[in-house]
C-alpha cells in the first residue's frame, strides 16, 4: 500500500489573484508548501492570449520558475468551452484544435507535463450525434500532435453527462489507444454527478495520470473552499492507498481576488494533508 503523503501536490492557478505576476504566483505557491503550480488557460482572452507569447515571454516565466524552483508540471484547458472541438460549426471546430495545438506547443516550451482536457463535445450550443462524431475527428487529430510533441493529454470529468466520469472517458482512451491521451479525473466533479467513486476510480485506474482535488455540493461544481463542500476525502485516499496511486494532485478552489487568498491556500493544503494523514487508518 502506497503513501500517497508522498505524492507532489499542486496549485491551481485561480486560487491566488489574478493581479498576481507570474514570479508572485509562484512564490506565494512556494510560501504555502505546495509541489508545483497548474496553469489556467479558460475561456477569457487574458489567459488565451498566453498561447501568443513571444520566446522572450516564455523564456521570463522559465526563468522564474528555475529561480524559485517551483515548476508549472500541468495544465487545466477550459478553453474548449469556448472552442469546443466537436462543434457543428468549421470556424468553431478548427479555433478549438488550434487552441490545443497551440496549448502543446506552449507546453513543450515552458516543461508542462500534462494537459488537462475538458470533456466537452459542445457547451453552449446544442450537443448532437454529429458534434459527437466531430469531437472524436478532432480528438484523433490532436492526439497525433501531442504524440509528435511527447506531451501527456488526459481528460477531467466533467460536470455534463458527455464525459462525466472516467468510465465515459476511457471509452475515448480505448478508441484511441495512445500512451499519450490518458485520464485525469475531478473527484469533486465526480462526487457532485453522484458517480459512484470506488467503482467509476477502478475502471480506469491504469490510465490516470493526475487527479484534481476539488470540493462540492450536489450541482455545485465550483468557489467552494476545501470542507464547505460533501466531498468524503478520507475515503477517496483510502482507495488510492489501496491502488498505490503515486501520480500528483492538484488542489483546486477559486481565489477572492484579496489577500485572504493567501491564507486559504494554505488552510487548504494543511486540510489536504490532514485528510491524507487520517486515510492510514
Amino acid at each position: 500500500m502506497g503513501d500517497i503523503l508522498n505524492n507532489q501536490l499542486g496549485l491551481y492557478e485561480k486560487a491566488l489573484p489574478a493581479s498576481l505576476s507570474w514570479e508572485e504566483r509562484l512564490l506565494a505557491a512556494k510560501d504555502a508548501e505546495y509541489d508545483f503550480v497548474e496553469i489556467s488557460i479558460d475561456e477569457s482572452d487574458q489567459r488565451l492570449e498566453r498561447m501568443k507569447w513571444t520566446a522572450s515571454e516564455k523564456i521570463s516565466l522559465k526563468k522564474s520558475i528555475l529561480k524559485l524552483g517551483m515548476p508549472i508540471k500541468t495544465m487545466c484547458l477550459s478553453g474548449n468551452r469556448r472552442y469546443p472541438i466537436g462543434s457543428e460549426d468549421d470556424k468553431t471546430r478548427e479555433t478549438g484544435i488550434k487552441l490545443i495545438k497551440d496549448a502543446i506547443d506552449f507546453s513543450q516550451d515552458i516543461g508542462i507535463r500534462i494537459i488537462q482536457l475538458a470533456g466537452y463535445d459542445e457547451f453552449y450550443s446544442p450537443r448532437t450525434e454529429k458534434t459527437k462524431e466531430n469531437f472524436l475527428i478532432s480528438l484523433k487529430e490532436c492526439v497525433k500532435y501531442a504524440e509528435s510533441r511527447a506531451v501527456m493529454m488526459a481528460f477531467e470529468t466533467m460536470e455534463t453527462d458527455f464525459l462525466d466520469s472516467i468510465e465515459k472517458s476511457m471509452k475515448y482512451v480505448n478508441i484511441i489507444n495512445s500512451p499519450w491521451l490518458k485520464v485525469y479525473p475531478d473527484i469533486g466533479n465526480l462526487t457532485a454527478t453522484k458517480q459512484d467513486i470506488e467503482k467509476d476510480y477502478m475502471r480506469g485506474k491504469d490510465n490516470i495520470v493526475g487527479i484534481h482535488l476539488k470540493d462540492t455540493k450536489i450541482g455545485i461544481i465550483r468557489d467552494l473552499n476545501h470542507g464547505e463542500g460533501i466531498v468524503d476525502f478520507v475515503e477517496f485516499f483510502r482507495l488510492l492507498r489501496k491502488v498505490d496511486y503515486a501520480g500528483p494532485f492538484v488542489a483546486e478552489m477559486w481565489t477572492d481576488e484579496t489577500d485572504a487568498s493567501f491564507a486559504q491556500i494554505k488552510k487548504s493544503r494543511e486540510f489536504l494533508i490532514e485528510k491524507m494523514e487520517i486515510s492510514k487508518d
